[in-house]
């Protein structure tokens, strides 16, 4: 009898892993709307994704896609921030059947009517604090302004220190650099928003 029970509960938890678990395209590329990859399982995660990024600083431009499992971001724009010369965009892509996340896709349109707060805007090169009497209206009402110092990896793999303060959204602000594709931070000095 008791054999039969473990057997039982065996079976039962084996088909309760398996349905938690979905395929997923996974590829990166930069420059592009699509990428191609291989399927892999996610585990842990119950839905596919696909990121696009925006991200600028200075003359340097880079459009990244990212396909993978959805390790628990929220399914819309999650990142946004502008500063003088620096602009960074993420729009999160999500379905819930395997390897739904195979198509090419564009980020939506963005909204340019500033409803936000107004907050200090500036950018410079190096680990100092940027000061400047500049302002900018947010785009979004519930973004924040945010306090940057840090030393950053972008997707051409050229490392940098930026000091920079102006809008970012509140989830940006939540996932901080963790939510960036192809962009690593090497060194945070300050990192606030208020």
């Amino acid at each position: 009898m008791m054999k039969s029970i473990l057997i039982y509960l065996s079976i039962i938890c084996a088909v309760t892993w398996t349905g938690d678990t979905i395929k997923c395209h996974q590829c990166f590329k930069i420059n592009s709307d699509t990428c191609e990859g291989e399927s892999v399982d996610c585990p842990n995660a119950t839905q596919c994704m696909v990121v696009s990024q925006l991200y600028q600083v200075g003359y340097e431009t880079y459009h990244l896609i990212k396909k993978d499992c959805n390790p628990g971001f929220p399914c819309k724009e999650i990142y946004f921030s502008n500063f003088n010369d620096t602009y960074v965009r993420i729009n999160i892509h999500c379905c819930s059947e395997d390897n739904c996340n195979t198509d090419s896709y564009k980020m939506p349109p963005e909204d340019i009517e500033r409803k936000g707060k107004i907050c200090t805007s500036c950018f410079q090169n190096g680990l100092t604090e940027c000061i400047s009497n500049n302002t900018e209206r947010c785009i979004h009402p519930g973004d924040v302004c945010m306090d940057y110092i840090g030393r950053v990896k972008d997707p051409g793999n050229n490392v940098a220190e930026h000091s920079y303060k102006g809008c970012i959204s509140d989830l940006a602000c939540k996932y901080k650099m963790n939510a960036l594709i192809g962009v690593e931070e090497v060194e945070n000095v300050r990192f606030t928003c208020v």
